[in-house]
């Protein structure tokens, strides 16, 4: 029979084995998404993610990867998190547990042929048909929207071409996007109609649900960090 003595000795041993695996260094896979197509060098989201994670001993491993891809790679478990979905209905799975502090904000206008009328109201937007790029989740938004069809491409210089034949009436597109993306010849044959984006969607880091006892701490160090740097908005 074990005695008092030897039971306390065991259960040091096992809380000193609990305190040295919390405080181990993580290395975590994380399958990023850039899906707003932003390829601005200045952009800080990635940096705070290493931050906040560094700050609770774990190393971020980011994989560059399609958003089709990452995401059955994350719902899998191959992957530990993902980086930059855009929270929208496409996205949810019981698999995943977002990280509910924004990483980034989208605010989506509607760009149109430089030659073409504006509408004046965002309603109108179901009879326009919308040009997307493969892979983005968001176009999906307006794609929904339209009663007249939709049309995607493999590339945002490709929707411009689109719009310049008249074979679409708009993309919707954040301006550094189109401003990162398309070169100078390309952005004067397009400008933004309506006063204000048409909607603003906000992207977060999703975790796997095996990670599901760090979600709290990873939102509380990612906002200490956000809170400590200037903000930034598109």
């Amino acid at each position: 029979m074990i005695s008092v003595k030897q039971y306390l000795s065991l259960a040091n041993l096992a809380l000193l084995f609990f305190s040295c695996s919390l405080n181990a260094a993580a290395t975590f896979k994380v399958g990023s998404i850039d899906l707003d197509m932003d390829n601005s060098e200045e952009e800080p989201w990635l940096d705070y993610l290493h931050e906040a994670a560094a700050n609770l001993d774990i190393t971020l491993q980011v994989i560059e990867l399609p958003e089709a891809r990452a995401h059955h790679l994350a719902i899998m478990g191959e992957l530990d998190a993902e980086a930059f979905p855009y929270d929208i209905p496409s996205r949810e799975s019981p698999q995943m547990i977002k990280v509910n502090v924004p990483i980034e904000t989208a605010k989506l206008w509607v760009w149109v042929h430089i030659n073409q009328q504006c509408i004046s109201d965002p309603a109108q937007l179901k009879n326009l048909q919308p040009v997307g790029t493969h892979g983005i989740p968001y176009f999906d938004i307006f794609y929904q929207l339209s009663e007249v069809g939709y049309s995607k491409v493999p590339s945002t210089e490709l929707m411009v071409e689109m719009l310049s034949r008249g074979r679409a009436d708009y993309f919707a597109a954040t301006h550094d996007a189109v401003h990162f993306l398309l070169s100078e010849e390309q952005r004067l044959l397009i400008k933004h109609c309506l006063d204000a984006p048409y909607i603003e969607i906000q992207s977060h880091l999703y975790l796997h649900k095996k990670h599901q006892a760090i979600v709290s701490l990873f939102e509380q160090e990612l906002n200490r960090v956000i809170s400590l740097h200037p903000e930034h908005d598109d």
